[in-house]
C-alpha cells in the first residue's frame, strides 16, 4: 500500500509541476477542468483475448482512447497469475509523446513471482495533453503454464489532465487462455460417456486433457478419444495414484487445426462438472455433445464436459 501511496504521490508531483509551468502563459479565461469535457477515456488491454500454447512468446498493448480528453499523464498496474505466465519486458509506447514531446517514465517494473507490472509515465516540458488514441505501453509474456487460463487485469488506472485532475477512465481488463478452455460447469453431476464434436477457430498443440472436478470430489477423466482430420488419438488415465489425477496426458503432443472438426469420446468418473448446454463457443473454438449416456444408461443431449485441452 505504501509503494503504490509514493507511486501516486511522485506521479502527480511531476505533473503538477508540469502544469504549474502551464499555468504561468495562460490566460485567466482559460479555467474549466479539462477532465469533464470529453466523454470517459477507456484504457484497454488489446487483444483482449489471447490463445496460446505451452512455450509461446506473446505482446499485449496497453491502449489508451481519451474520450475527446486531454491526457497528460498516466499511470496502472496489471496483475496476472505467475504459474501461467512470466514477464519479459515492458517498453513504452508512443500515446504520450504522439506530437514530439518529452515525457518521463515514473515507473516501469513487474514482478513475476506476485504477477504484477507497474507502469506510470508523464509529459513535461509542454502546456498541453495529447487527446488522439495510442499504446501507452507493451507488455511481453512467455507462457510457463501447462494449462488453465488468467485474467490480464488493470487496477490503480490513473489518467491525468494537464491540471494534475484525474480523468473518469473506463477498463477493458484481458485474458489469456492455453489451449481450448470451456470453463467451470456447474451441477447436476454423475459420472458417464460424452460423445461430441469439438471445431478450434485456431491451431492449438494439446498434450492434456484437464477435468473440472467437483468440489471436494475426484471427478475426472478416465478415457478420451479424438479423431478427423488425419488424427486418430486416445489415452487411458493413470489412476488416483498420478501426481494429478485431474489430468491426463497424452504419449506425444498433437496439433490439433483450425475450422476442423474432431469427434470425440470422454468417459469421466466420480463427479466432474458438467455445462448443461447444447454448445460452447468461445475465441479458441466450439465444443458440443450430441449424446451422454450416464452411469446409469439414462441418455441426454447437450451435458457437455467441463474440460480443457491444452
Amino acid at each position: 500500500m505504501l509503494k503504490k501511496k509514493i507511486l501516486a504521490v511522485a506521479f502527480i508531483a511531476i505533473t503538477i509541476a508540469a502544469a504549474v509551468v502551464a499555468a504561468a502563459s495562460v490566460t485567466a479565461s482559460v479555467s474549466v477542468t479539462l477532465s469533464t469535457c470529453g466523454d470517459n477515456a477507456t484504457v484497454n488491454v488489446e487483444p483482449q483475448n489471447v490463445a496460446v500454447s505451452t512455450g509461446d512468446r506473446f505482446t499485449v498493448n496497453i491502449s489508451v482512447d481519451t474520450g475527446g480528453n486531454e491526457v497528460y499523464g498516466a499511470q496502472y498496474t496489471l496483475h496476472f497469475d505467475p504459474s501461467i505466465l512470466q514477464v519479459v519486458d515492458q517498453t513504452n509506447g508512443t500515446f504520450l509523446s504522439q506530437d514530439g514531446a518529452s515525457t518521463v517514465e515514473v515507473k516501469n517494473s513487474f514482478n513475476n513471482t506476485r504477477g504484477t507490472v507497474e507502469y506510470g509515465e508523464t509529459r513535461v516540458g509542454v502546456k498541453n495533453g495529447v487527446e488522439e488514441p495510442g499504446t501507452l505501453t507493451s507488455i511481453t509474456f512467455d507462457v510457463v503454464g501447462t494449462c488453465g487460463s488468467t485474467d490480464l487485469m488493470l487496477s490503480d488506472v490513473i489518467l491525468s489532465d494537464p491540471h494534475a485532475e484525474s480523468i473518469k477512465t473506463v477498463v477493458n481488463n484481458g485474458h489469456v487462455t492455453i489451449g481450448f478452455d470451456t470453463g467451470p460447469g456447474t451441477y447436476p453431476s454423475i459420472m458417464g460417456v460424452h460423445r461430441g464434436e469439438f471445431t478450434p477457430h485456431r491451431d492449438i498443440t494439446v498434450s492434456h486433457i484437464y477435468t473440472y472436478p467437483c468440489k471436494g470430489t475426484g471427478g475426472h477423466t478416465e478415457y478420451i478419444e479424438i479423431r478427423g482430420g488425419g488424427i486418430d488419438i486416445n489415452k487411458t488415465w493413470n489412476g488416483y495414484q498420478s501426481a494429478d489425477y485431474h489430468y491426463i496426458t497424452f504419449d506425444e503432443p498433437v496439433v490439433l487445426k483450425a475450422n476442423t472438426t474432431y469427434n470425440y469420446e470422454i468417459r469421466t468418473g466420480s463427479y466432474p462438472q458438467i455445462h448443461h448446454v447444447p454448445y460452447i463457443n468461445n475465441t479458441i473454438g466450439n465444443i458440443t455433445c450430441t449424446e451422454f449416456i450416464d452411469a446409469n444408461g439414462k441418455r441426454y443431449n447437450g451435458w457437455i464436459p467441463a474440460i480443457a485441452l491444452c
